[in-house]
C-alpha cells in the first residue's frame, strides 16, 4: 500500500511540474516570419515614435499592483506585464513578442526581475541584501523629470502614483549599407524602468524592449556612499552583485533546453584553427557554471519549434561584466556562505513550490540565495541541488552582474573634506541582454539582400 501511494504521489508531482503556466502563448507549429512588403519599407529612416498603448488584451496574471503595455514597432511589436512585486520590486512579464506586424502574438517571459542586491564591503563588516528588508513601498514614485521630455508615467493598479516611467528612445545604429544604395536602418527600443530605494542608495531597475527582438536588462547604482559611520564608511569601496531571474517561457513553458555556446582556438595547428561547439549546458542538469571570456562563453534557451530553416527558436545571454565578483563568507567563518557569487550562470528547472519560496509568500521568510538557487540546508531539493533535466522543460535563467564602487573624489559634494564623500555619485550599471537566435527567418529590421546593396 505504502508504494502504490508513493508511486501515485511521484505521478502527481510529475504532473503539476509538467503543466503548463496559465496564459502560456504557445504557437504549434511557428508560422514563417512575414516578409517585409516592400524594400523601401524595410530601409526606411523610422522618425515616428511607436505608439505605447494599454494592452488590447491584459495578460498580466498577478493580482499585485500592474499594468499591461503594448507598442507596435514598423516590423514587430511587444506588449508586457510591469508590476510591483513587494520584496521583488518592479518586475516583468509575462511579455510576448510578434515577430512580425501582423503575426501572433509568442511567449517570450514568464516573469523576469532582479533576485538579489547582495554588497560586501571591502573594510567593514557589511554584507548587505539589500532584497532582505524590501517591500512594496520600496518602489518609490516617479514624476515627470524622471520620464524626460520623451517620456510618460505608469501608475499601477490600485496605487494613487506612478512608480514606472516609459520612455521610446532611439537606440543607434541597426544596421547600415555604405555603397551605391547608402542604405542605414536606426534601431528603438521601449525602456521601461522604476526606481528601488535600499537606505543610501537608490537603484535603477531598467527594462528594455527592442524593435529587433531582443531584450535588455539593467540595473543602475546611484545615490550616496554609506553614512553611518563617517567619515570612513563614506570612502569603503563595495561591490554591487546583482542576481537576476529570468523565467522563460520561450514559445509557452514548456521544451525549452538550455545550451553553452562556446569558441575554442588553440595555439596549435590543428586541422581546423578554431570551433564554434553548441552543447547541453551542465550535461543537461540543473546547475551553475562560471563565464569563461576567452571562449566566448554564453548560455542559451532554445525551444523544441523550429523556423524555417529547421533551426531551433531560441535566445543567447550576453553580458558586458566589467569583472567577476566573488566572494568567500564560507571561508571566513560567516552564516552566509556566498556559494551564490562563486559562479556567473545557473539553469533551473521551474517548479511552482521553489517560484513561491522565491517570491516571499505569506507562508515563507525571506531567503538567502544560496537557499533557494544552490539548495542550502534547510532547502536541500531547491535550485540547482536536485539536479534534474534541463532539457526539453520549462527553464529558469539566472545569471550575476556585478560593478566595483571604488570611491573616487568625483564623491565628493561642494565643500567636503578629503575623507568625507557626501555627494551624490553617478549611476554604475550593471545588467546583460537577451539577443534572438534563429528565432527569425531572416533580418527583422528589412535588411536587404547583398544585391539590393551594391
Amino acid at each position: 500500500m505504502k508504494a502504490l501511494a508513493s508511486t501515485l504521489l511521484a505521478l502527481a508531482v510529475a504532473l503539476v511540474a509538467n503543466a503548463q503556466k496559465p496564459g502560456d502563448v504557445e504557437l504549434t507549429p511557428v508560422p514563417p516570419q512575414e516578409r517585409p512588403q516592400s524594400r523601401t519599407r524595410a530601409v526606411a529612416r523610422v522618425n515616428a515614435t511607436p505608439l505605447l498603448r494599454p494592452c488590447e488584451t491584459d495578460i498580466c496574471s498577478t493580482n499585485l499592483p500592474h499594468s499591461c503595455v503594448e507598442i507596435s514597432f514598423p516590423e514587430t511589436a511587444w506588449r508586457t506585464c510591469i508590476s510591483n512585486q513587494g520584496r521583488r520590486s518592479l518586475t516583468i512579464g509575462p511579455t510576448d513578442l510578434r515577430r512580425s506586424r501582423t503575426g501572433p502574438w509568442m511567449r517570450i517571459l514568464r516573469e523576469a526581475s532582479v533576485a538579489e542586491i547582495f554588497v560586501p564591503y571591502h573594510s567593514f563588516g557589511f554584507r548587505l541584501y539589500d532584497m532582505q528588508q524590501a517591500s512594496a513601498a520600496s518602489l518609490m514614485p516617479m514624476n515627470t523629470a524622471d520620464a524626460g521630455a520623451n517620456g510618460s508615467l505608469i501608475t499601477l493598479s490600485g496605487q494613487n502614483v506612478p512608480q514606472v516611467a516609459a520612455e521610446v528612445t532611439d537606440r543607434g545604429v541597426a544596421w547600415l549599407c555604405k555603397s551605391s544604395q547608402q542604405m542605414v536602418r536606426r534601431g528603438q527600443e521601449l525602456a521601461l524602468w522604476g526606481v528601488f530605494d535600499a537606505q543610501n542608495y537608490d537603484f535603477i531597475i531598467d527594462y528594455r524592449l527592442r524593435d529587433d527582438g531582443s531584450l535588455r536588462f539593467r540595473l543602475g547604482a546611484t545615490g550616496f556612499n554609506n553614512p553611518y559611520f563617517p567619515p570612513r564608511s563614506t570612502t569603503d569601496a563595495h561591490m554591487h552583485s546583482v542576481l537576476w531571474r529570468v523565467d522563460m517561457d520561450l514559445n509557452g513553458s514548456e521544451g525549452d533546453s538550455a545550451t553553452v555556446l562556446t569558441h575554442r582556438e588553440t595555439p596549435q595547428a590543428p586541422a581546423v584553427f578554431a570551433q564554434d561547439v553548441e552543447e547541453p549546458f551542465n550535461g543537461g542538469k540543473e546547475g551553475a557554471i562560471e563565464w569563461d571570456p576567452k571562449q566566448f562563453l554564453t548560455v542559451a534557451i532554445e525551444d523544441e519549434a523550429t523556423n524555417i530553416y529547421g533551426n531551433h527558436l531560441g535566445y543567447a545571454i550576453h553580458g558586458t561584466p566589467e569583472g567577476l565578483s566573488r566572494h568567500y563568507g564560507e571561508q571566513a567563518g560567516l552564516n552566509r556562505k556566498e556559494k551564490f557569487t562563486q559562479t556567473d550562470f545557473a539553469v533551473t528547472r521551474y517548479k511552482p513550490n521553489e517560484r513561491e519560496a522565491f517570491f516571499d509568500t505569506p507562508r515563507v521568510r525571506w531567503l538567502d540565495p544560496d537557499e533557494y538557487l544552490l539548495g542550502e540546508t534547510p532547502y536541500a531539493g531547491f535550485g540547482t541541488s536536485d539536479r534534474e533535466s534541463v532539457t526539453d522543460t520549462d527553464l529558469v535563467l539566472w545569471y550575476r552582474s556585478s560593478v566595483h564602487h571604488d570611491p573616487h573624489d568625483e564623491d565628493h559634494a561642494p565643500g567636503d573634506p578629503a575623507d568625507l564623500m557626501t555627494g551624490i555619485t553617478m549611476v554604475h550599471w550593471a545588467g546583460f541582454e537577451l539577443e534572438p537566435r534563429n528565432l527569425f527567418d531572416f533580418n527583422p529590421l528589412g535588411g536587404p539582400s547583398r544585391v539590393n546593396c551594391q
